[in-house]
């Protein structure tokens, strides 16, 4: 249970099925609002697509294309075109981006650095997104934006992970096929329950189980207790160069996994279950249990952050997946949910200025 405790965590967020289009209502309410808007996060933010895993030249080609890059048709995008004055936008959200790598990015004496900080196997641009250059530029942008969304967190819990994984692979000098077996599966981008009990069976069959379940608690430990500790320090890294900013924080949601175990697809009654491919009562009992718990552990620091900070959380379960990120119906979903979770227009620019002393 704990094997599949930690490897399901390598989901880096939730499912529901149906045709999604803009809710031009809600978008009229707030167009021209914001003049500029920039987009901070991981893979699912910059609008990446599971639909690029031939190898791995086209996987990493598709990340860097995506990396502080203005995907069309990425909910950024979307939003954007949507609600901003000039339809413009500023992109410097990227792939395998953690919390960690954020506060990188934002403290200028940070030195919490751990040995995942920056994978190469997520990000492709990591010289240039450890230089100072950079870092000045992206703290720049933060606090020249009026409205800012936020989303990441799926790669504290879930690539993490995965990159423990394959370094125990690769500790134990198991052959060159595991690794092959266990690249194969990472890069299909489909962390299922079937994906992950090929990671446990590869796992058994390199005759490292063993390392795996040595290494799961302080690997869960270090994920876990990271993210937490980082997120309140992150946003106010964010609030210490911007304390006006709108920042609205996209939650986590189930991809795959709910999909499978709940029997559920956003449509009442209707089955996702392959027909032979049912799982046992207590298996789906047991993931729809762990499904339950993930996510309420990974949504919880950011909708206590949005009572203590003040920003918006958007809860964006219903967006549809292709495997592990959004399809194009799942970005305008997601588009749709931040737009309408806008703070009210009536209220925007209406105060005086507080003067000092008072």
């Amino acid at each position: 249970l704990a094997v599949v405790l930690a490897l399901v965590m390598i989901s880096s967020t939730f499912i529901c099925c149906f045709a999604t289009e803009l809710n031009q209502e809600a978008a009229d309410l707030h167009r021209g609002q914001y003049k500029n808007y920039l987009l901070l996060g991981d893979s699912v933010a910059s609008g990446y697509r599971d639909q690029i895993t031939d190898n791995d030249r086209e996987f990493n080609r598709a990340h860097q294309e995506t990396t502080y890059y203005r995907v069309p048709g990425s909910y950024a995008d979307v939003l954007a075109n949507a609600i901003v004055e000039d339809g413009s936008m500023t992109a410097f959200a990227a792939p395998g981006f953690r919390t960690i790598e954020i506060r990188y990015m934002l403290e200028d004496d940070f030195t919490e650095v751990d040995e995942y900080l920056f994978h190469p196997s997520q990000l492709d641009a990591v010289g240039y997104a450890g230089s100072e250059e950079f870092r000045t530029a992206y703290k720049n942008a933060i606090a020249e934006a009026d409205l800012i969304t936020l989303g990441v967190g799926g790669n504290d819990w879930g690539a993490y992970l995965t990159w423990v994984v394959a370094d125990i692979l690769e500790k134990k000098n198991v052959a060159d096929e595991y690794i092959e077996m266990l690249q194969d599966v990472v890069d299909t981008g489909s962390m299922d329950m079937s994906t992950i009990e090929s990671i446990v069976e590869i796992a058994h069959l390199a005759g490292a189980l063993p390392e795996l379940l040595e290494k799961i608690p302080s690997a869960l430990e270090y994920g876990l207790g990271n993210f937490y500790k980082n997120w309140d320090i992150m946003i106010q890294d964010i609030y210490d160069l911007n304390p006006d900013v709108t920042l609205m924080v996209v939650g986590m949601s189930d991809n795959s996994i709910k999909g499978k175990y709940y029997d559920y697809n956003g449509v009442v009654g209707e089955s996702v279950i392959p027909e032979g491919e049912e799982p046992s009562a207590m298996k789906a009992q047991v993931m729809s249990t762990i499904v339950d718990f993930i996510m309420s552990l990974g949504n919880k620091p950011m909708i206590e952050g949005a009572e203590k900070f003040g920003y918006t959380y958007v809860d964006i379960n219903g967006a549809t997946y292709v495997e592990s990120h959004y399809d194009e119906a799942g970005h305008v979903f997601v588009a749709n949910k931040i737009i309408e979770a806008l703070p009210d227009r009536t209220v925007f620019n209406k105060f005086d200025d507080v003067k000092p002393g008072n």
